[in-house]
């Protein structure tokens, strides 16, 4: 009998989708999977709707979390400006621990995405290789508040918090903004439709920047392996591949997957560009037989043009995780995101 019950929020997530496929695969957990929405794929794991927005909800939802023992939080809210977000998705967290705390007696510990955003990211150049000790940025910052508001709730209770930071997620799921490989493989699949050769879209600076990214399985590991280690606990840890890359050493090698020639990089926005190829988008879906998701579906444009136009260096030191004790982090980035592409032809997402 499994003596360990993850409650994985944002189950629908490139995170918590996957995230809870490992849990049950290890065969040690019981798995609550919650979404404000119905999951999008079937799954053993037990589904909690909820939405975390709703204090009144969440409380109503008390007598389904009496047994958690771990909580995964992938949940995120967008608003307008950084102010509104960081009080929304602290929120978030403030509706749901207390009702933990009241009725989740074997509560232990509660694990927490970061990123990127906590060595200021989202600002422009940051130091690298960014370490966990690292200063904070300006403020305010959701990351910070969310990771203020465990330190605080948790002291001295029986409950402790871990938080994660992956940077770029590379993974299979759909109706995610934030997912580079549908974005990547969509766009390449357009380029290949027009007969046209893939362009990397950035700068030639941001082209030949150092990057990392994470892959969906290894981030996966990372939680679990977080979760169980004693010495994780009130801690923080970067968590990536273990390798760093160009992409101008990966374009090439994307192209050739998908039988698509690469040309110089040519800089020009896919948020402007790409959202008018909707109705080629639909031609290729009826021609080749895919699964009936739309553009918009598959793909945020922006988020793309964020990540193609770091012309810095943008990276994470994870030697912190090693010396902890999680040694998983010696992937291959471009078999991540090669294996991520051929999910997307195995659900008949792409050709």
């Amino acid at each position: 009998m499994n003596t360990n019950t993850a409650l994985v929020l944002g189950a629908n997530g490139i995170i918590g989708r996957h995230l809870t496929e490992h849990l049950i695969a290890t065969g040690k957990w019981n798995v609550l999977a919650s979404a404000r929405s119905a999951l999008h794929d079937k799954t053993t794991a037990t589904f909690i709707p909820l939405d975390l927005n709703d204090a009144q909800a969440v409380a109503a939802a008390g007598d389904q979390l009496k047994t958690v023992t771990h909580v995964f939080f992938n949940a995120y809210t967008e608003r307008l400006t950084p102010y509104e977000q960081s009080e929304a998705n602290v929120k978030l967290l403030s509706n749901l621990v207390p009702v933990l705390e009241k009725v989740a007696p074997a509560l232990k510990r509660i694990l927490f995405i970061q990123g990127g955003k906590a060595y200021g990211a989202h600002l422009g150049r940051y130091k690298t290789p960014a370490l966990e000790t690292d200063l904070r940025s300006i403020t305010p910052n959701f990351y910070y508040d969310q990771e203020d508001y465990l330190r605080k709730q948790s002291a001295g209770k029986n409950w402790s918090w871990t938080a994660i930071r992956p940077d770029i997620v590379i993974g299979f799921t759909v109706g995610t903004p934030m997912n580079l490989a549908n974005l990547i493989a969509v766009y390449a699949t357009l380029c290949k439709e027009e007969g046209i050769p893939m362009r990397f879209p950035g700068s030639y600076k941001a082209y030949n920047a150092l990057v990392n990214i994470t892959g969906d399985s290894i981030l996966s590991k990372s939680l679990e392996w977080a979760a169980l280690n004693e010495h994780a606990e009130n801690e923080i840890f970067n968590i990536t591949n273990g390798d760093i890359f160009r992409w101008s050493q990966l374009w090439p090698q994307i192209g050739e997957y998908f039988g698509v020639p690469v040309a110089e990089p040519q800089t020009f926005s896919l948020q402007e560009y790409m959202p008018g190829k909707k109705d080629l988008w639909a031609e290729i879906v009826k021609k080749y037989n895919l699964s009936a998701y739309t553009l918009e579906q598959l793909v945020q444009w922006g988020f793309g043009d964020a990540i193609f136009n770091v012309e810095d260096d943008a990276f994470f030191d994870v030697n912190k995780a090693r010396r902890y004790g999680f040694q998983e982090m010696n992937g291959n980035s471009t078999q991540v995101l090669l294996d991520a592409f051929r999910l997307l032809k195995d659900r008949r997402i792409i050709p």
